[in-house]
């Protein structure tokens, strides 16, 4: 099922996400929000089964004309122009939602 969620209400989420970065209560990741490509798109957010996740994430590789994903994942995103399509598990991590709203942003951000 998609649904589509307001930026504002993504964007929340992670900034609330930013705790769960921490690996003793102490650090936390902080990413250059300057880097962006964008600050308004549309985001399509589409829940799967967690067992379900690879499939649905290299099948919607595919229509997007690409080969899969290349190896394991445990959720996927993908932004073009003003629109972000992002697959997770039913059941997920706020840090991993907040991973794939950063490819919303920023695309390649961790490479």
């Amino acid at each position: 099922m998609k649904r589509k969620i307001l930026t504002t209400v993504v964007a929340m989420l992670v900034g609330s996400a930013h705790a769960q970065w921490a690996f003793d209560n102490t650090l936390s990741r902080q990413f250059d929000m300057k880097k962006n490509l964008t600050n308004t798109t549309t985001v399509t957010l589409k829940y799967v089964p967690a067992n379900k996740v690879q499939e649905a994430c290299d099948n919607q590789s595919r229509t997007f004309g690409y080969k899969g994903m290349g190896g394991p994942v445990l959720a996927c995103s993908w932004y073009w122009e003003d629109r972000c399509y992002i697959i997770v598990p039913e059941m997920v991590e706020m840090r991993t939602i907040g991973h794939e709203f950063m490819h919303c942003l920023q695309n390649k951000w961790h490479e």
